[in-house]
């Protein structure tokens, strides 16, 4: 098998090869890559038979690859982190290792990409079923209704009713107000999506999850993109566009 590691921390990715090569399982690694941009670019014109990847990169989530890609190689997730288990099973994931993980555990993940290759229709079920179970959880979750922000020294719990959106800018996350007034806050924006309401809140693009009462004006920028304009307007220059692949989601949630 052709194996891709998307891994931006030196130390692990050779910890990485090492066990690869250690394996019992025979494996050719293909490349390495270490960030969201360069795997974005990468993938673009490139594949291989399956993916080990870090989700936390310097540049972002390697979630946001996939999720632009619409990458359907076999992916073995790996992090320090147990909290994104869910939300990697969003796309084509075989395991989800926590990190720090040894030889056997690998070998047992890689085996399981092993068994998918034999017989692909049987499994591809399998992970359907725990995808749908997994959404089924998640969905059934408790909306977060309160979002903790910093003004200096002093804590504030902002109501989900008083937020306009959310931006993602330069690897922090923003919440803006309806009033206008801009905090950071502790999270990202891929992680938020999981907890908003999908009935106020909608993911535009990769950087924006905004309120119905946020949106000032809608635009047919061409065949397939919409450019909106929200209020109270963010601090930045460029246009904000809706994503193509999510404008007849949008409309719809509109029209809810």
């Amino acid at each position: 098998m052709e194996v891709v590691i998307i891994e931006d921390e030196d130390l692990a990715a050779e910890s990485l090869e090492k066990l690869l090569l250690k394996s019992e399982h025979k494996l050719t690694i293909k490349k390495r890559l270490e960030s969201v941009a360069q795997s974005i670019e990468w993938f673009k014109s490139n594949s291989c038979d399956l993916i080990l990847s870090d989700i936390h990169l310097g540049d972002g989530e390697s979630f946001e690859i996939f999720e632009t890609l619409k990458i359907t190689t076999p992916i073995i997730f790996t992090t320090a982190f147990d909290k994104y288990a869910i939300q990697s099973f969003q796309f084509f994931a075989i395991d989800y290792l926590l990190k720090p993980y040894d030889k056997h555990k690998l070998d047992k993940a890689l085996g399981k990409y092993v068994d998918y290759t034999a017989t692909p229709t049987a499994d591809h079920g399998q992970i359907e079923h725990l995808l749908a179970h997994l959404k089924g959880a998640t969905d059934s979750k408790t909306e977060q209704e309160r979002f903790l922000v910093y003004r200096g020294d002093k804590l504030l719990s902002i109501t989900h009713k008083e937020i306009a959106y959310f931006m993602a800018e330069n690897k922090s996350l923003f919440l803006y107000t309806t009033t206008g007034e801009s905090y950071l806050y502790d999270d990202t924006i891929l992680n938020l999506e999981l907890k908003l309401s999908k009935k106020d809140f909608f993911k535009i693009n990769r950087k924006f999850i905004v309120r119905h009462n946020a949106i000032k004006t809608i635009v047919k920028y061409s065949q397939n993109r919409l450019k909106i304009e929200l209020e109270p307007s963010p601090n930045i220059k460029d246009f904000i566009f809706i994503s193509s692949k999510n404008v007849n989601a949008f409309k719809a949630w509109l029209n809810k």
